[in-house]
Order: structure tokens, then sequence, then C-alpha cells
């Protein structure tokens, strides 16, 4: 069987503070099979579209899709333009595809090929639900909607937009209200997560996060620069909240430095931009050596929530994974089938070869890629 050609195309959707695009790379083969992939970097799609068609025309065409990790590994060292995130998210897309596609031929799930499931169920925490900025009484009351769809852990940014490097007394005092309420909201046993979005220095986020303690955070996310593991491991030393980093590191290396340097307690690379299934699957590994857990990150599309349930399935050393599928508008359960719904915090395995999904054609064509300004990509 050889590889015969890759597709992209992409859609668009919206939840309550950002619209997406989403690339979805499509590769053939001469037997009729399709692996179905996602290489969403969330701005510069075209670019990453055209770097994937050059990789398809120069390498891929005429290639054994059962050879992914020979895949991975040529174009990884054999392109000049080796790094970066237009990059890596390229070759995500195309890792996943692969992975799809060899569960096909083999007529066998994912997880199952790499090393079969630890658990049936996979649990998730809700994103993309609040209004940012809202009031303390919205935000309360957004919570208590999301916990009354089932879930058990809920994410949110209570710090604004503005806020940068350093925050003002009255701003800090509004985030703190703002996650006193949802925690009365909510109640003891719902678990917060925090999201800074690595906007502050390191004495602004360690106040920030003696502030927050009180309230039992189930992690602090990206309090500082995620690149720079000097600051990250100081605020880790300084706080009695676990940290958690990753959304914007690609590759395993920068992780690498995070685990060596136990600058971090939680890691969270997002499978459609940090290398695919293949890469996360050896930041994982690495990671599980320090006892240091796996929290993927994912504003993607079902593809790449499917691809992401896939992996932490087969990882002993996975935590909890983010769904923001439930708060886009309702074709972004149509375009692409075969994501298991979120049922009382937690999702089941897919079902049925690779990834087990499908995308409908028609349906695509009806919500095409729209160029976003910076503002409505939103965090």
């Amino acid at each position: 069987m050889k590889i015969t050609g890759v597709k992209t195309n992409i859609f668009s959707s919206q939840h309550k503070n950002a619209k997406r695009n989403w690339l979805i790379v499509r590769i053939q083969t001469d037997e009729g099979l399709e692996g179905i992939g996602e290489a969403s970097m969330l701005s510069h799609d075209p670019m990453v579209q055209n770097l994937i068609q050059q990789w398809s025309e120069s390498y891929l065409i005429g290639k054994d899709p059962l050879s992914g990790q020979v895949h991975w590994t040529r174009l990884h060292q054999d392109n000049s333009g080796r790094g970066g995130r237009l990059f890596s998210t390229a070759l995500s897309g195309i890792d996943i595809a692969l992975w799809d596609l060899r569960g096909k031929i083999l007529d066998t799930p994912v997880y199952k090929l790499l090393g079969g499931p630890y658990k049936e169920k996979i649990r998730v925490y809700a994103n993309g639900w609040y209004t940012n900025p809202g009031s303390p009484e919205m935000n309360a009351k957004e919570a208590k909607k999301v916990i009354s769809m089932g879930y058990s852990a809920l994410k949110f940014d209570p710090f604004g937009r503005e806020a940068h490097v350093t925050i003002s007394n009255e701003e800090a005092q509004l985030a703190e209200d703002r996650v006193a309420a949802v925690r009365e909201a909510v109640g003891p046993y719902v678990d917060i997560l925090v999201d800074v979005h690595a906007r502050f220095n390191v004495y602004t986020a360690i106040g920030l996060a003696r502030r927050l303690e009180k309230y039992n955070p189930f992690w602090f996310e990206e309090p500082v620069s995620q690149e720079n593991v000097s600051e990250m491991k100081q605020v880790r030393d300084r706080i009695s909240i676990p940290v958690a980093t990753g959304e914007r590191l690609y590759l395993k290396y920068p992780f690498f430095e995070l685990v060596k340097n136990e600058a971090v307690d939680i890691l969270q690379p997002d499978i459609c931009n940090a290398g695919g299934i293949t890469e996360l699957q050896k930041i994982g590994a690495f990671a599980e050596a320090q006892h240091i857990m796996m929290a993927p990150h994912n504003t993607n599309s079902a593809i790449g929530t499917v691809a992401s349930i896939h992996l932490c399935a087969a990882m002993p050393n996975f935590l909890i994974q983010e769904y923001h599928a439930e708060f886009y508008e309702p074709h972004y359960f149509e375009v692409i089938s075969g994501l298991p719904r979120q049922e009382n915090g937690m999702v089941d395995l897919p079902t049925g070869p690779g990834l087990g999904i499908e995308v409908d054609d028609e349906l695509l064509e009806r919500y095409p890629y729209v160029p976003l300004p910076m503002s409505a990509r939103g965090i």
C-alpha cells in the first residue's frame, strides 16, 4: 500500500470567548483508505496548509503509510525549517492522519496500537463556558450551568484581558472575587483550574497564587512565560498549587527541560501543535519517569480531541483532558462525527478502527475558513 495524495480543508466555529478555524489533513492511499488528522494553529492556517502540501509533494507521495515513525523523523530532520509552531503543527497533522490510517489498515483503534487503554473512560474538564471579562456573579451563574451539565472540573482565566506582567490591586481583588464566587457556586468537590495565560512576572504570579490558595485550585496554569524554565521553577517552588504548562511549547525538547529542572507538576502539550501522537507519547514517557502528570491542551476540532482521547487512554500518567466541544456551535459535532459526548465529567473511548471519526464533506463546505483578527481568536 502506498500514499497517493494529501488533501487539506479548513472549517470554522465559535464559542463564548473565541472564533476558531480548524485545519483537517487527509492522507489517501492506492487502496482507497483515508487517514484523517488535524493541524490547527488558531492563526495563519493557510501557511500550515501550504507547508503540508509542499511536504506531500516532495516526500510523502509513494511512501508506505505504516512507516509513521520514519516519516516523522525524516520530515523533522531533513527539513531546513525545523522547529517553531508552524513547522510542528504541520508535522502534527500529518502524524495524526498517519495514526488514523494505520488503525484503519489494521482494523484496530489507535489506543490499542499505543499499547491498550489504562482506562475505559477519560475524565474531561470544561473550557469555553465563561464570559471574559465577566463579573463574579456572572461567572458564578455560568459555572453552575456547567456543573448542571455533568462536569466535575472547569477551567477559567479570572484575570480579565488587560493585565500583563503585573496587575493592579483592584484587578487582583476582582480576580480573587471571581474565583471565590465560582468556588461558592460549585461547592467544595468540583475542581477549579485557574489559567493565567503566561502573562505575569514571578513575584506577581506568586502573589496571585497565594491569594487563591484558600479556594483550592486544581492547578495554576502558565503563571509565567512557558519558555523561561527558571521563572517557572521559582513559582513552582514558592506556591502550594500544582503548576501546569505546555500549550505553547513545541516538540519534546522544551518539555524535557521543564522535567529535568523540576519546574512543573503537569505538562500540557497540544496534540495538534507539539508533534502529534508520536511526539506526545515520548513526552508522556519521560514525564512519567519524574511522576509528572499529563493533561493535554485542547482547543481543537473533534479530530484533535479524539486523537487526544486515544493517547490519554494509553498513558499511565494521564490526569485530565480539556474539552471545549459542548460550548461551540452545534455543527462542531456534525462536521466531524465520532467524538464521544461528555457524561458526568467523563467520555467513553471512541469506537471503530483508527481514530473512529468521519468527515461530512457537504457540511464542511458550509462553514469555510474565516480570517480572524487577533481580538477574535480569544483565550
